[in-house]
């Protein structure tokens, strides 16, 4: 019990970038015991629905998440999952892994858990191949489909160190540890697996965009372009990894959520330190050539959208980084600290948010890594594998 109130405030003043606005705009946030009377005084906030009305937009609530492997898809996962926990929604979930659907086909029969028939589906963010045919049969019409991509090279790189060192995938295994992508890119034929749906390493965006399997074996961007087409109508938003917290700035207003409801903390990361040269650079290209026109095609479709959006959009990414920056630092000092259990994190209103709070719950939920999250929607939907003891 907290005896007398410790509060820090932090003040952040920054101008708009629209050079004939000069108002600066004041910021602020605080930390404070919950049993404090500041506390109790400052919790009259701004509905859902007032705020709703004042970005224009109603909550889109039905979301299929492309979870495209190495591209910081996890820290997205995680935002839709406390989405979708808050608001009691329904998952499409894994049958038989804690939180792979499957990494080579898309949704089938066998391999989701099904509600009872009178339960709908609201939200799918877990790993699974995309097949628009085969998303559509278990989504509402009204579903907002959303991908994220990366820098080939980078996706690449990290793919090869993650599933090399973290989890010792076989084909990757058999590569030198001290040049795995020299070796790699220069014997793929040595090492890479058959087929494009068991490997990590090549073209593996394409592989989970569901691009079709002819499309892996041309360099003909005129065959290719179709098909990206065909994405471009079926995506609302590609996100791009290298401008996440713009990417999310988008998704926020797209779907008409609160900004609470994308701040994240960053999962899922692994440090290494990898050599790549001029000559890997140039192997990648031709390794990868799908991913390349992948991305290239939705980086520029992504800055189309930023261009389209108002003059304060960089204003409110530059905010809602120093404000996720807060609330990460919050949480990860109250995860060190039981002693920090009962103070609470609180944003007060301005032009882009209500006032909210984040407390110990709310920093739990954001530091869930995905089988955890995974797990606990199971057994909140599916109770009877919690009674059973059933884990996965």
């Amino acid at each position: 019990m907290f005896t007398t109130a410790v509060l820090f405030v932090y003040v952040v003043v920054s101008r708009a970038l629209n050079c004939s606005n000069t108002q600066s705009v004041i910021r602020d946030w605080s930390v404070y015991p919950v049993d404090t009377p500041v506390f109790q005084h400052n919790q009259t906030v701004v509905s859902d629905s007032a705020l709703r009305h004042q970005i224009g937009k109603e909550e889109f609530q039905h979301v299929a998440f492309l979870k495209v492997h190495k591209t910081a898809s996890s820290t997205v996962t995680n935002i839709i999952q406390r989405f979708g926990w808050k608001r009691h929604l329904n998952f499409i979930l894994p049958s038989s892994s804690p939180n792979l659907i499957s990494q080579n086909e898309s949704i089938t029969e066998k391999n989701i858990l099904h509600m009872e028939q009178d339960e709908t589906f609201d939200i799918l963010c877990n790993h699974v191949l995309y097949d628009q045919r085969q998303f559509s049969k278990y989504l509402p019409k009204d579903t907002v489909y959303i991908g994220i991509v990366r820098e080939p090279l980078a996706q690449f790189v990290s793919s090869v160190y993650y599933y090399k060192f973290k989890w010792s995938v076989p084909y990757l295994a058999r590569l030198p540890n001290n040049a795995p992508i020299k070796y790699l890119l220069q014997n793929p034929k040595q090492y890479e697996p058959k087929r494009s749906e068991n490997s990590f390493t090549k073209n593996r965006m394409s592989v989970d965009f569901g691009l079709p399997k002819e499309l892996f074996y041309t360099t003909d961007r005129k065959k290719i372009l179709p098909y990206l087409r065909k994405l471009h109508t079926e995506f609302k938003l590609v996100m791009i990894k290298e401008y996440f917290d713009e990417s999310l700035i988008l998704l926020r207003r797209l779907l008409g959520w609160n900004i609470q409801d994308i701040i994240y903390v960053k999962m899922n990361t692994f440090h290494y330190v990898a050599r790549v040269s001029y000559r890997d650079r140039h192997l990648h290209k031709q390794h990868s050539f799908l991913d390349y026109c992948l991305y290239n095609y939705f980086l520029q479709v992504f800055w189309r959208q930023v261009r389209q959006q108002g003059e304060d959009f960089h204003t409110e990414v530059s905010y809602f980084r120093q404000l996720r920056s807060a609330i990460e630092d919050f949480c990860l000092e109250m995860k060190k600290n039981s002693a920090l259990h009962r103070t609470v994190f609180e944003a007060k209103e301005n032009e882009f948010h209500s006032n909210f709070i984040i407390d110990k719950d709310i920093c739990g939920l954001l530091m869930l890594n995905e089988v955890e999250f995974s797990t606990q929607l199971k057994w909140r939907q599916f109770p009877h594998l919690r009674i059973r003891g059933n884990r996965i």
